[in-house]
């Protein structure tokens, strides 16, 4: 227990998961991981034949089940892929108050496009005109700007958003970050919403940090809690939810609106388009693709 300000608060405690696997396999891997509940992923070089993958889970109680998993996965995909025998898994236990400090290790700006930069709040960064800087701090919320699905949405944005005055919904803002960018490219009303409240508190610090509380509103709930339509919205989340969420996220869009959908793997790609675009709502598609993520632009009648 810990004593603070004259009350006792428990010391939440995470499960940091390091992984180290062949090049190649860095997709698939992270893709089953954040599917199992990962909040937030990097992948650091280790060598020209080897990736390191560091993710945290909240220690919940099913943090033993997570770690068969994972190794039950890697075990699976070593009987198809020989090559992948070589794969290690380490976890430790860490309080939360280190978290962050792991995070600035290798939490760096990325430039997501020629005018967009994400930096981490503690990082010297000489300005330049004509930048729009974007200050994040991840705090256990999934959004650094550096995962490939993110950087997708953040340069789809930028596209849509080059009329002033739009709304946006932000379905799974995760650390605020698309919420932000919508924000500092002249949206005049984002709403965030995300149904974790520990990433409903990250994403409020970042957009305070960030001097856009006037325009964006962060909330805690489901994309049903939200009673209203938006000229744009935008939705980083995973295969499943997409197509789960396909009627609701398709109700809440304002007529020609955009709809950019992310945390796509290419492999995935057509039968997200198949079902968005049966019901013939849609004028016009445009994909985008880093790596093997896509995201899907889709432009409403």
């Amino acid at each position: 227990m810990k004593k603070g300000d004259g009350r006792y608060r428990p010391i939440r405690r995470w499960l940091s998961v390091t992984l180290l696997i062949p090049r190649g396999f860095e997709e698939a891997v992270t893709n089953f991981v954040m599917e199992q509940g990962a909040t937030g992923i990097e992948e650091i070089d280790e060598d020209l034949e080897c990736e390191r993958i560091k993710t945290y889970f909240p220690q919940n109680g099913r943090e033993r089940k997570v770690l068969f998993v994972l190794r039950r996965y890697l075990k699976s995909l070593q009987e198809i892929h020989p090559e992948l025998s070589h794969c290690q898994i380490k976890a430790t236990s860490i309080a939360e108050q280190n978290w962050g400090e792991n995070w600035k290790k290798f939490f760096k700006p990325v430039q997501v496009t020629s005018r967009l930069v994400v930096k981490p709040p503690w990082a010297p960064t000489r300005l330049k005109k004509g930048k729009i800087y974007i200050d994040i701090s991840p705090g256990m919320a999934f959004g650094t700007g550096a995962h490939a699905t993110t950087k997708l949405c953040i340069q789809a944005l930028e596209k849509v958003l080059q009329r002033k005055g739009l709304s946006v919904l932000d379905v799974g803002t995760g650390s605020g970050i698309l919420s932000i960018v919508a924000a500092k490219l002249g949206a005049e009303e984002v709403c965030g919403i995300d149904i974790d409240e520990m990433a409903v508190g990250v994403a409020r610090e970042n957009v305070s940090q960030n001097n856009v509380s006037d325009i964006v509103k962060i909330r805690k709930g489901g994309i049903g809690d939200i009673r209203k339509r938006f000229d744009v919205v935008v939705a980083n989340i995973d295969f499943k939810g997409l197509m789960k969420m396909r009627k609701p996220l398709i109700c809440h869009l304002e007529d020609q609106g955009f709809l950019i959908l992310s945390g796509i793997l290419k492999e995935d790609e057509d039968r997200i388009c198949r079902s968005y675009l049966e019901i013939n709502l849609f004028q016009r598609t445009k994909v985008t693709q880093e790596e093997d993520w896509v995201c899907i632009t889709l432009n409403k009648k």
